[in-house]
């Protein structure tokens, strides 16, 4: 037989507790499982912006045809501008942008992604991804589907209840030169103990002394302290000069969960390095899913390229109660 040797999977508590908290009828039930947001009554919680959004596409009624493989190309200018702000140093005066951008299916596809060009490359230490830990589930599974060898380190300093900084200084200090580390942009899964913009300044120059790869994963941005103050480590590094890898999520603050609207963003050192950068990702992304969903992104277009649009979300994000 095909299938004989093939065993259970490992356990996703995730998965399990999603089942049986849809399974429980009692109306007194709250999950707290899966990571959506909901409102008073734990019910969806739909941004004002997005139901605007939601009814500007209907009546623009695109059709259905698949976006190109890399993505809607207008969504990921956009989406990089906000992860690093209009004004950065990797958008140069000529416009010659050092980034290759791709659409994902939303964050957890952007990392995936991010981990399968890294397993890619030459360089035999950018197969060491570092992880401090207590940290999301995905992250040491995908870095073994892609073949890369993860290390841990403690992130979470359990007395303090914020971040264990010695002890990321000291990964960071022993790491092969090329190492990968793994840090998330801000309101940190599942610990919520954040880098101070002190300790992003402290990490940014340690990691270029010892010519390390900050892959930033930025899944909550706008929920934290704000748009512009949550991408705060992502805007350092790229003014650093670092070469980057940034995985991009619209899921948590969009509110755009099953939609999967995602982008990875890779910085380069050069822009004669995008080129060759970019084909690698529309490969991976062709041979694995071919092209990501289109109405999420559609609906963050509308959003971000709308001055007036972005601007309430921006007050929605300091006023809603998450």
């Amino acid at each position: 037989m095909v299938f004989d040797t093939l065993e259970v999977g490992p356990a996703d508590v995730m998965y399990g507790l999603k089942i049986a908290a849809d399974k429980d009828k009692s109306p007194l039930k709250v999950d707290l499982g899966v990571g959506v947001y909901r409102n008073e009554l734990g019910d969806y919680n739909e941004m004002g912006v997005l139901k605007k959004a939601k009814d500007e596409l209907y009546a623009l009624n695109p059709d259905h045809d698949y976006e190109v493989t890399t993505g809607n190309s207008r969504y990921l200018a956009n989406a990089a501008k906000i992860a690093f702000g209009s004004h950065s140093s990797v958008f140069d005066k000529e416009r010659r942008e050092k980034v290759a951008s791709v659409q994902t299916i939303s964050g957890t596809g952007a990392v995936h992604l991010a981990l399968m060009l890294l397993a890619r490359s030459s360089k035999k230490n950018s197969r060491q991804v570092y992880i401090g830990t207590p940290t999301w589930g995905n992250y040491i599974p995908m870095c073994n589907l892609a073949g890369l060898e993860s290390k841990q380190y403690t992130h979470y300093d359990t007395l303090t209840g914020g971040v264990d900084f010695e002890s990321v200084i000291k990964a960071i200090r022993t790491a092969d030169e090329g190492s990968v580390f793994i840090l998330q942009g801000c309101c940190h899964n599942p610990t919520a103990a954040d880098f101070s913009r002190e300790q992003w300044q402290t990490l940014a120059a340690e990691m270029k002394s010892r010519h390390l790869l900050p892959l930033l994963d930025i899944a909550y941005q706008g929920l934290g302290n704000g748009i512009e103050e949550d991408s705060y480590g992502v805007r350092h590094f790229a003014q650093m000069g670092f070469e980057m890898i940034v995985c991009q999520s619209f899921s948590k603050n969009f509110g755009l969960y099953g939609e999967r609207a995602g982008a990875c963003h890779v910085v380069c050192a050069s822009e004669t390095h995008v080129q060759p950068v970019h084909d690698q990702l529309r490969c991976l992304i062709r041979w694995e899913f071919s092209s990501s969903p289109a109405y999420g992104s559609r609906l963050v277009d509308l959003v971000l390229s709308d001055s007036s649009k972005q601007a309430e979300c921006n007050q929605e994000f300091r006023t809603t109660n998450y």
